[in-house]
């Protein structure tokens, strides 16, 4: 267990990350010069800490004034209601961060160096996108783990013209830098093992281009290009246009 307060060292619990394998082998990624902008951030396989989102719940344990503890969904605009609080932003942070920031918010008249405790609760839903030569382009909500392959077959399967050895996976960085990778998924439907090994994460976005995985400049730069990292509002935004377009 973690330990947080304000003004001393205190403890809050580090939630479980969501369980991704880190991807195997060495992924293709071609220069981002040979493509012109958008310009890709190197890929990393690490997994960060998990970054809680609308529609996910907190349990908030205050060990310094245990009537204040509650267990709490975050709102779609990104805040939970606390006693004597009110509403406090916690979207896009861990729960190390999300303890710092009550513990802070409870110092300022409320508590002395109050101790703050949060762990994951729920999960709310698990969103990517798939867009391109696919049969039901849009949002595809995450059940359980799954790579490229289970995400394309549950947004409907291939359409005749995708180029399925350029099949591309963008995510973001914590900081907002766009990150890409490619993965051939012909190995994969012809069950080359290890073929698909990126494990899909929450808003990934995967693109199936028509003939070269060049098209994905002009995907980024219509849907994707200048925007922050992702939280469930943009999501369905992205997913509405791809479908509609």
């Amino acid at each position: 267990m973690r330990a947080i307060r304000t003004g001393l060292c205190a403890a809050a619990l580090l939630a479980m990350p969501l369980a991704i394998s880190a991807c195997a082998g060495t992924p293709s990624a071609p220069s981002a010069a040979d493509w012109g902008q958008p310009r890709f951030a190197a890929w990393q396989d690490t997994d960060p800490a998990y970054r809680f989102f609308p529609g996910d719940s907190l349990d908030v344990t205050v060990h310094s004034a245990p009537e204040l503890s509650r267990t709490v969904a975050i709102g779609p605009d990104g805040r939970v209601s606390l006693p004597l609080l009110g509403n406090v932003m916690v979207a896009a942070q861990t729960d190390y961060e999300i303890a710092n920031t009550l513990a802070d918010a409870y110092a300022r008249d409320i508590l002395v160096s109050p101790i703050i405790e949060v762990r994951r609760a729920a999960l709310g839903p698990q969103n990517i996108i798939v867009g391109g030569e696919v049969n039901n382009p849009g949002l595809v909500e995450l059940t359980g783990p799954v790579g490229a392959l289970e995400a394309i077959l549950m947004a409907g399967g291939f359409q005749n013209s995708a180029a399925r050895g350029d099949v591309v996976v963008l995510r973001r960085q914590p900081g907002g830098a766009l990150m890409m990778r490619t993965v051939n998924l012909h190995d994969a439907l012809r069950g080359r093992q290890g073929a698909d090994s990126i494990q899909i994460r929450r808003h990934d976005i995967i693109f199936v281009p028509r003939s070269t995985v060049a098209e994905v400049s002009v995907f980024v730069e219509q849907y994707v290009a200048g925007v922050l990292p992702l939280d469930q509002a943009f999501s369905y935004a992205i997913a509405d246009a791809i479908t509609n377009n």
